[in-house]
């Protein structure tokens, strides 16, 4: 950790608000953190959101449904074009 004053350490906590303050003051610092960060988030494990999804079930009846899921058919159930 780094020293605060000559006896005192710093919490992570301090330390974090520090570093925050010196990247805040410099575009460089910004944009190599901006960038570490989204690889940190990239690499980070799938989160699941079953539970999300599940609490929208019997939000709308079942013709609404069976609207949206032939709409959805009918735009984009098909290849347009020549396909390789």
């Amino acid at each position: 950790m780094s020293q605060k004053g000559s006896n005192t350490l710093m919490t992570i906590q301090e330390q974090i608000q520090q570093d925050v303050n010196l990247v805040s003051e410099n575009s460089i610092l910004q944009t190599q953190l901006f960038d570490f960060l989204k690889l940190l988030k990239a690499n980070l494990p799938f989160r699941r959101n079953v539970q999300q999804v599940l609490s929208h079930a019997g939000v709308i009846d079942d013709a609404a449904a069976s609207e949206v899921t032939k709409i959805i058919n009918d735009e984009f159930g098909q290849i347009d074009g020549e396909w390789h």
